[in-house]
């Protein structure tokens, strides 16, 4: 039996001026590992899905930890299984069942999926663009491609707005946040004693120039904060034992245990509650700052702490995503600032600053009203004819 598939679409009370109208809708994902493009379809699913909307996700088993539990928690339709290719005759079978009546996708590895989908029925694709327009060159995700197929292109930063508009291309572009109140909510710092240090994100080679040099500056950190603790969150194959093999290594030098290598975490939120700082870039960054915690962004690049006066910079790099500047030699002066004026009411109130001007911009509610926009816009947006029953 397929448990948990629904066969009918409701509709639910709203409030005045809101749209009554609600739809089924399939993620489709290249794979359900956590990374950027789960999280992105984790927390807009959800948001999605306490509006009312029927939400199922798509996408292959990848043999690794992933976000299955976390869809299955917030009450998605998950269909998945091993596949040597993005798509199969199982999916296609699922999907059709499922009877989608809006596709969304990201323009990578997915988009040929959504693609196939879309000719079994008919529903309209939605691709969200997570990234730089670029690595276009592959069969099937071309812009020829992504013009062809897709009935309407979001995407949330300012940089990548600006490229789908530069393309010149006939297909609405609507600008839809990520919501970042969903998962996630601010609640206040912790003690600074036994100072909890989180380095948060995949740990790739794009990603990890800053914690190893945390890492390499561990002995100058010991001296000026006795009592710290660094937590490393993140899935990265083979770095991901460098990383372990690191810790051990640094905890038999200082006598206790010091460095924690967790590997991929599916709720990081207990992480970043505990934490005094946080390093990351990209949503990750995002979410620790909404939440109310120090965040030092870095990536390949090195942004620095993200306050109030250059919050629009930090969004418009996207956390240091998009950040080339690579020089981290202020990197453990910033954490010591941090530290010296964590109990600092000025301090406390630029986090609180900085948290509630993300929840403005990447608010659930400015993703359905984004989402809504879409749906006027797309001529092609009808109900599959059973779900109109």
């Amino acid at each position: 039996m397929l448990e948990g598939l629904p066969f009918f679409c409701a509709i639910i009370p709203t409030k005045k001026g809101e749209s009554t109208k609600t739809l089924r809708i399939l993620f489709c994902s290249d794979a359900l590992v956590i990374d950027g493009i789960t999280s992105y379809i984790l927390n807009t699913g959800a948001a999605l899905k306490k509006a009312g909307h029927d939400v199922a996700v798509l996408g292959r088993w990848a043999g690794v930890k992933g976000f299955q539990r976390r869809y299955r928690q917030e009450g998605f339709t998950v269909i998945t299984c091993p596949s040597a290719g993005v798509g199969n005759m199982y999916f296609d079978m699922r999907a059709k069942l499922f009877r989608p009546d809006v596709i969304m996708t990201d323009p990578r590895r997915s988009f040929p999926l959504a693609t196939r989908i879309k000719r079994l029925t008919n529903a309209p694709i939605i691709t969200s663009f997570l990234d730089p327009v670029d690595k276009t060159d592959k069969p099937g995700r071309d812009i020829a491609s992504l013009v062809k197929f897709s009935d309407a292109w979001t995407a949330f930063e300012p940089g990548i707005l600006e490229q789908l508009h530069e393309l010149g291309e006939n297909v609405p572009i609507v600008k839809m946040p990520r919501p970042v109140d969903v998962l996630f909510s601010p609640s206040e710092l912790p003690a600074r004693e036994n100072f909890s240090i989180l380095c948060f994100g995949r740990l790739s080679r794009y990603k990890t120039p800053g914690i190893f040099h945390i890492l390499d500056n561990i002995e100058r950190i010991q001296k000026h904060i006795p009592d710290f603790r660094i937590t490393i969150l993140g899935g990265g194959g083979w770095r991901l034992w460098k990383f372990k093999l690191m810790a051990h290594r640094l905890n038999k030098q200082a006598g206790r245990q010091c460095v924690k290598v967790l590997g991929a975490q599916d709720n990081p939120r207990r992480y970043i509650e505990a934490a005094n700082v946080v390093f990351a870039s990209a949503t990750s960054a995002m979410e620790a700052a909404y939440s109310m915690r120090p965040v030092i962004a870095m990536c390949s690049g090195y942004f620095g702490q993200v306050k109030a006066e250059n919050l629009d910079a930090a969004v418009r790099s996207y956390f240091s995503e998009r950040y080339v500047k690579e020089d981290f030699s202020g990197l453990i002066d910033d954490l010591f600032r941090i530290y010296d004026e964590y109990n600092d009411e000025g301090f406390r109130e630029d986090l609180r600053k900085v948290s509630r001007e993300l929840g403005k911009e990447f608010a659930a509610e400015e993703t359905l009203r984004s989402f809504d926009e879409i749906t006027q816009k797309m001529s092609g947006i009808q109900r599959h004819p059973k779900n109109s029953a």
